[in-house]
């Protein structure tokens, strides 16, 4: 499957969950994270993969969890702790890696990286709960899915950025109609979603081995803090 094809069904997947119940997008949340740590160490070509992927799932399930059951107004502070106590078990991973530590550097800035994208990607779920609710994550996470989507058509590339921007704002204005949220804040955090989409999506395509998983999920992901702060600016 194409990397922006992926990319659509996690955007829609998360779209729908909201849509569906807090346990429906819990599961489209896990799914992105799981697919982003899947190929991440692939695509980075560094070492200490396996302790790594242990570190980011665990923390990743950890702050889903947190989020999902307790009724907090502050879930930013959830999710600091699960960042801080995951960056402690990554410099307790690194120090423990045998034989060698080799590439130590690389290894824990990987890991690091992994550790904050996949964490901050359940902030779709506290997004769900504030005022603009499902319709919210929908701009967001079908923006973040449009983006990529761009590449498949034979544009110019200089005008890919421009078009990605263009169509999130649109689907933003589109959600707006059907939904209950207002014009301006739709057109605003579909455009932005789909410029973090594109920018993401080029950044990971220049890593070391560019892999499908990491270049799918990596949209999806990193716009999920994003889709909340600017909800909560926004939205309320």
């Amino acid at each position: 499957m194409p990397a922006a094809a992926l990319t659509f069904v996690l955007g829609g997947a998360v779209a729908v969950g909201a849509a569906a119940g807090d346990a429906a997008l819990v599961v489209a949340v896990l799914a992105t994270q799981a697919v982003l740590i899947s190929g991440w160490y692939r695509a980075l070509d560094v070492p200490g993969g396996i302790g790594g992927i242990v570190v980011a799932g665990a923390a990743a399930v950890a702050a889903d969890v947190l989020l999902l059951v307790r009724d907090d107004a502050r879930p930013l502070t959830l999710v600091a702790g699960v960042l801080g106590l995951g960056m402690l078990a990554t410099l307790v991973h690194q120090l423990v890696r045998r034989p060698v530590r080799a590439r130590l550097t690389e290894s824990l800035t990987a890991t690091t990286t992994l550790l904050v994208l996949a964490v901050l990607a359940a902030l779709f779920i506290p997004a769900a709960d504030t005022r603009g609710g499902a319709a919210l994550v929908a701009v967001t996470s079908l923006a973040a899915a449009l983006g990529p989507a761009v590449g498949l058509f034979p544009l110019p590339p200089a005008a890919q950025p421009g078009i990605a921007i263009a169509g999130g704002a649109i689907l933003g204005a589109v959600v707006a109609a059907l939904t209950d949220l207002t014009v301006g804040p739709s057109l605003l955090l579909g455009g932005a979603a789909g410029a973090a989409a594109v920018s993401m999506s080029a950044f990971v395509r220049r890593v070391a081995r560019p892999d499908v998983t990491t270049v799918a999920a990596m949209p999806v992901a990193a716009v999920a803090p994003l889709g909340y702060v600017l909800g909560r600016i926004l939205v309320g």
